[in-house]
């Protein structure tokens, strides 16, 4: 089992939600054999920052395809 935090803080015009999926997409897209198990996610409260934590096993390629 392994754990990946992002920490995402709003940077530009475009809604904090859009910044969120776009780095866990690219995230996800970069690994493709994981298996998420859990996630979750807390806000600063002050500031315009999301920590997403998730929780995930890698998937171990099937060698016989």
């Amino acid at each position: 089992m392994k754990v990946k935090v992002f920490e995402i803080v709003k940077t530009g015009l475009a809604p904090l939600s859009k910044e969120i999926e776009e780095t866990i997409q690219t995230w996800l897209d970069d690994n493709k054999n994981i298996e998420i198990l859990t996630t979750s996610q807390s806000q600063h409260l002050r500031e315009n920052t999301i920590f997403v934590t998730i929780v995930y096993n890698i998937n171990s390629q099937d060698t016989n395809a």
